[in-house]
């Protein structure tokens, strides 16, 4: 993703936490699993609020 779309970060610019980017994680974990139908690990590599230019995130089929 190249733009942070969390709704509850459009007044926080500033924050570089990735405590807020486990929500997109879950999601994606969620959605990963709905279309292998099987159990997928999910992993934030790099977040645009630290401060990248895109969010990455390691997906694996378990």
């Amino acid at each position: 993703m190249f733009s942070c779309e969390c709704p509850l970060l459009e007044k926080a610019k500033n924050l570089n936490s990735l405590t807020w980017c486990h929500c997109t994680a879950g999601y994606n974990k969620k959605l990963f699993e709905i279309v292998f139908e099987k159990p997928v690990y999910v992993e934030i590599v790099q977040s645009i609020r630290q401060g990248f230019d895109f969010f990455l995130l390691r997906i694996a089929v378990q």
